[in-house]
């Protein structure tokens, strides 16, 4: 049911940015038998919000998973992870009072150019065996919960960045 994209609405739970992320932390861990490096950056300030603990789990393990299956080996996978709280920001047309800036930068070859502007399209994909939706699902998750996703590449580091507002007020798109 998920292979497409998440259909089902948001259920939301109140918890912190960090939870999610050393949980994907571990099933990564899991994954490559504690081969790949993962280096934390986190902002401790961050306050817990309201969010879908499994969705953002999964939009996170995506776009880890790809970082580890695009380095040669996972011994040769470097990715850190960095949360930051970005003020006064603007998400579409909305700005926001707090947001949750996440980075996900790995050290892999990068994203081929000629795909990079399709980078979050379904189907598109580097890598023979790849199905080309673990980019689209994480977008339409960051998406639901009323945030955005970004991509820039570098030569020998590509990163991946999600903004989350964290607003009390803000509601979340269905």
């Amino acid at each position: 049911d998920r292979l497409l994209g998440p259909n089902r609405e948001l259920e939301p739970e109140t918890l912190n940015i960090h939870e999610i992320l050393e949980h994907v932390r571990d099933l990564i861990n899991a994954e490559s038998g504690n081969a790949v490096t993962i280096t934390r950056d986190y902002d401790p300030s961050l306050p817990e919000f309201s969010c879908d603990r499994a969705q953002l789990i999964q939009a996170v393990l995506n776009i880890m998973r790809n970082a580890m299956q695009a380095a040669s080996s996972p011994e040769d996978c470097e990715i850190i992870l960095r949360t930051r709280a970005q003020r006064q920001f603007t998400v579409g047309a909305t700005l926001h009072r707090l947001v949750c800036k996440v980075d996900i930068i790995d050290n892999g070859p990068g994203i081929p150019e000629d795909i990079l502007p399709a980078v979050f399209a379904p189907m598109v994909t580097s890598r023979a065996h790849g199905t080309g939706l673990g980019l689209s699902i994480a977008q339409s998750i960051i998406h639901m919960h009323g945030g955005v996703l970004e991509c820039v590449r570098r030569p020998g580091a590509t990163r991946f960045t999600f903004y989350l507002p964290m607003d009390e007020e803000h509601e979340h798109a269905s």
